[in-house]
């Protein structure tokens, strides 16, 4: 069963997938993890917790988790939510530096999977992937 079962097949996938980015990572002092999260507060004008939570696709307490970590490195600043307001989330000028100095990991630890699978096959892989995410949410 386990040769041939969809999950326990992403889940090894997804580990060494992590370790390769993380080893890449490693100078930037960010994780494969980290990474999205504070990409995602930069490139949004208003990030709330509700929007990280959906577009990463986490459960609430993976997220506190995390920005409990990022914040306690003084990466990210989290407002006060103001009544029915969410706080908001933002990059501090530190978390804006490892951003900056992660994305030229990222990009080669991107370029090293594309080419260890070719390209065409990663960006094929990546697409797959998106339409089981969103088959799987439609369920």
């Amino acid at each position: 069963m386990a040769r041939n079962c969809l999950s326990a097949s992403l889940r090894r996938t997804e580990r060494v997938v992590t370790r390769h980015y993380d080893g890449y990572l490693a100078e930037s002092g960010l994780t494969a993890v980290q990474l999205p999260i504070l990409a995602i507060i930069a490139a949004t004008e208003e990030p709330t917790f509700r929007l990280l939570a959906e577009e990463l696709d986490l459960d609430r307490s993976t997220l506190s988790r995390n920005l409990a970590l990022l914040r306690g490195r003084r990466l990210v600043k989290i407002e006060a939510s103001s009544g029915p307001k969410p706080g908001l989330i933002a990059l501090t000028a530190k978390g804006k530096e490892a951003l900056r100095l992660a994305h030229g990991c990222w990009r080669e630890a991107q370029a090293a999977l594309a080419d260890s699978v070719s390209s065409p096959t990663l960006d094929e892989a990546i697409r797959v992937l998106k339409n089981l995410r969103r088959a799987m949410r439609s369920r």
